[in-house]
């Protein structure tokens, strides 16, 4: 499957839980709670922010078009849209857990990453080897996510989780959380900072979403990504794998300028590069395809860490999927085998996909 001579590979789709389905997996008890009608707040995560509402996925325009009749965002209805999109397989991640990071109660975030990570395993998972969903640990407890991770990937044949760009008390390369990238370098599987919540991030009196637009997603990823690197995690645990999805591949080029600068005027002992990261498959940045910066990036740092991401079915329908597909196939300033690179190859090689995939 896949799109003329090239494959496809979305390494940033999405899925959407369905609550009445999510709770099914959880404990008696918390199922109990979140589907009582009396509840003021249906639910299984807290909210991301005051932008996003509640459901604010499914609030789109007219002429959307989704893959299917089914639900959006279910298992049937991504499976579709692989199908139509003409996809060699994706890498899907959650959608109300994008918030799992402000889970405060860290026996609650152990037990719903557990019955997420089933949930998802028994109705993404195994409906189609094409998908792979990303699960969820709780990073609250370090040592509860990374066993959480190895039961994800060695048990549910997840292949690697994601974690939150906001939410959690400390930041990213913390040495607090490094149990977890430990695990994730042994087990070999990858990570993926995700884009969600701007609470902390310098926008929370901003009252219009387009005024935060260009920022809300770029600007944690980039000081999770200057986190990893600038404390040295790459260097401690060689590893260890760690992309960043949601904020396209512009963000990238601020942050390069700056830590060229400083590696030439302070500090002649720095860690390698953030090219060389990129270089070596340790780094891998989602972005659109199409993204004006693109060549630029693959130019000035080469074209290995960055990956094509859809973003169905939250604003890309079907019909934008296909048309930055096709931008990307037609882009005159990526070569053929850039192409191929940020099409699939490239997370293929850092997901650590298989090269052949029955489909369904």
């Amino acid at each position: 499957m896949g799109n003329d001579a090239h494959a496809v590979i979305d390494c940033d789709g999405h899925l959407i839980e369905s609550i009445e389905e999510l709770a099914e997996y959880l404990d008696t008890p918390t199922r109990e709670a979140v589907l009582n009608p009396s509840r003021d707040r249906e639910g299984v995560f807290p909210s991301l922010d005051g932008f996003h509402g509640p459901r604010i996925h499914d609030i789109v325009s007219s002429d959307y078009v989704t893959a299917s009749d089914f639900r959006k965002g279910s298992g049937e209805d991504y499976q579709a849209f692989v199908n139509a999109a003409g996809l060699e397989q994706a890498v899907i991640f959650t959608s109300e857990g994008l918030s799992v990071g402000f889970i405060q109660q860290t026996d609650y975030a152990v037990r719903v990453c557990q019955a997420y990570n089933n949930y998802v395993s028994d109705r993404f998972r195994k409906l189609d080897a094409r998908m792979h969903p990303m699960a969820l640990i709780p990073m609250q407890d370090p040592d509860a996510a990374a066993t959480e991770l190895r039961r994800a990937v060695s048990e549910l044949d997840l292949i690697g989780a994601m974690l939150p760009s906001r939410g959690l008390p400390l930041d990213l390369g913390h040495p607090y959380y490094w149990p977890v990238y430990r695990e994730a370098a042994e087990l070999g599987c990858a990570l993926g900072v995700h884009g969600g919540s701007a609470l902390g991030s310098g926008m929370d009196s901003f009252r219009s979403f387009n005024a935060m637009y260009g920022l809300h997603h770029s600007i944690p990823l980039l000081s999770g990504l200057a986190s990893f690197v600038g404390h040295g995690v790459f260097e401690k645990i060689p590893g260890l794998k760690v992309g960043f999805f949601e904020g396209g591949c512009a963000w990238v080029v601020a942050l390069l300028d700056r830590m060229d600068r400083h590696d030439e005027i302070f500090d002649a002992d720095a860690p390698r590069a953030l090219r060389d990261y990129l270089a070596a498959g340790q780094v891998l940045i989602g972005c659109e395809g199409n993204d004006g910066s693109l060549p630029y990036l693959a130019g000035r740092v080469g074209i290995e860490g960055f990956s094509w991401a859809s973003d169905y079915p939250h604003e890309v329908d079907l019909v934008m999927a296909k048309q930055m597909i096709q931008d990307t196939l037609d882009e005159p300033l990526l070569s053929e085998d850039q192409k191929r690179a940020v099409l699939a190859d490239n997370a293929r090689n850092f997901f650590g996909l298989p090269t052949t995939v029955p489909a369904g």
